[in-house]
């Protein structure tokens, strides 16, 4: 549950710092994320993503108010998985990132997403206009449409399906009306694209031809289908790709094979904390050379347009795997190691007491092991610092849980990012937190 650790608590205290910029596509305006915590930060992810902003941005002051724009989380108190999440904690999360607004909508409700739709609705509303409704529609419910016709009347700004959860399949007739509405009104429809599904890629690019008018936002990078519908995401201005996912090869390949202007930052809270997804994002950017413009669209800019039911912006083609530089081994190994213990806190370690988890965290951290001095050998003590971290936090859990473990669980995720994408550089560490962590 990283959401219960980075929702809440003050997380912007401590001194920004200016730095020259180590990134391509650097700009001349910030970006914003919470100052720089200090080395008693009980994690490092405060850190992590304060430093990426700077680095891609080249200045540690604030751009106008708005720029972030989450475009994907969730409120409710039902879900079959035991997630739970309140508007306020909601909000809390979107304060930890410094970040201003997000879509959100109803989690999975087995009785239905009337009651669920009309919280949402009353949350949105009082909310100052930070949180934005998409309402939850189970296309197999007799009174689908119907739900969705009157979300729309109350205000809701689209739709969110889950073809997982809520069992089927874009191809299926109720579907294609969900969208059709949300053409009619030049609306959003988020639709899952995650785990546990079959491929929806080709049905939603049809989709996507046959109505112009909707916007179609797949999930979770669309892992489900990302090798298959990235050509088509060049040429359809209405097919778009969140990035509320933790795997660094994921989103790798999404930065590097989607145009900029199809990709849009989300958080997936409660499942996922904004810090992290704003670090994730912008490192991802960087790695890739995303330019500065390019950037603020992702980040918020082009879901505003969207909301505002404005046409789409073009933004940067689709830079090719090549623009990642040449395959660095040692980042790869770093990274298997680390989903490997994610995997492992997810399952609870196995009833080993945390020792598998330590070990996959030790085998990451020894991939860092070099003897070179070159910018990429940079990047790699830099990771390893973060997993020495990462260890020092797993090490303090007696009781190996995915709550316990979050702290852990997120700074090794951190540095499975930073040792994947070397092209991106070393961070800015003026007060030398991985220096003293190494």
């Amino acid at each position: 549950m990283w959401f219960r650790r980075f929702g809440s608590g003050d997380h912007n205290k401590g001194g920004g710092v200016r730095v020259a910029a180590f990134y391509r596509g650097r700009g001349s305006t910030p970006i914003a994320l919470p100052a720089m915590s200090t080395p008693a930060s009980p994690s490092v992810l405060p850190f992590l993503a304060r430093a990426t902003a700077i680095a891609v941005s080249g200045d540690s002051e604030a751009p106008p108010p708005g720029a972030w724009f989450d475009a994907h989380t969730h409120i409710g108190q039902n879900d079959p998985d035991g997630q739970t999440a309140t508007p306020d904690e909601i909000l809390a999360g979107l304060d930890a990132a410094g970040q201003q607004r997000a879509l959100t909508f109803a989690m999975h409700e087995p009785d239905g997403y009337r009651g669920a739709n009309d919280a949402v609705l009353a949350a949105c509303e009082v909310s100052d206009g930070r949180l934005l409704p998409l309402a939850r529609i189970a296309p197999r419910s007799p009174d689908a449409i119907a739900e969705a016709e009157r979300c729309l009347d109350a205000g809701a700004r689209g739709f969110k399906l889950h073809p997982r959860s809520d069992a089927f399949v874009l191809t299926e007739p109720n579907v294609e009306r969900v969208v059709a509405l949300a053409a009619e009104r030049r609306m959003p429809v988020l639709f899952h694209a995650g785990r546990g599904i079959p491929e929806l890629g080709f049905a939603a690019v049809e989709l996507a031809e046959r109505y112009p008018d909707a916007r179609l936002i797949l999930a979770h990078a669309a892992v489900s289908d990302l090798g298959l519908i990235a050509e088509p995401a060049a040429r359809l201005p209405n097919l778009f790709f969140d990035t509320a996912w933790w795997h660094p090869g994921d989103l790798l390949q999404l930065f590097a094979t989607v145009p900029s202007a199809r990709i849009l930052y989300a958080s997936d809270m409660p499942y996922g904390p904004g810090l992290f997804s704003a670090f994730a994002a912008l490192r991802c950017a960087a790695a890739v050379g995303m330019s500065r413009p390019a950037i603020e669209l992702m980040i918020g800019g082009q879901l505003d347009r969207i909301i505002r039911g404005e046409d789409p912006l073009d933004g940067d083609p689709a830079p090719a795997k090549d623009a990642l530089g040449p395959r660095f081994l040692p980042g790869e190994r770093v990274a298997s190691y680390v989903s490997n213990a994610v995997q492992l806190a997810i399952a609870g370690d196995g009833g080993n007491g945390g020792s598998n988890l330590r070990e996959a965290l030790e085998l990451a951290r020894s991939a860092c092991q070099t003897v070179g001095d070159s910018p990429e050998d940079a990047v790699l003590a830099q990771a390893a610092a973060v997993l020495e971290i990462a260890l020092e936090q797993a090490r303090s859990v007696t009781e190996p849980t995915v709550e316990l473990l979050t702290d852990a669980v997120i700074a090794a995720l951190a540095a499975g990012y930073l040792a994947t994408t070397p092209s991106a550089g070393v961070l800015p560490d003026p007060d030398g937190l991985l220096v003293a962590a190494a």
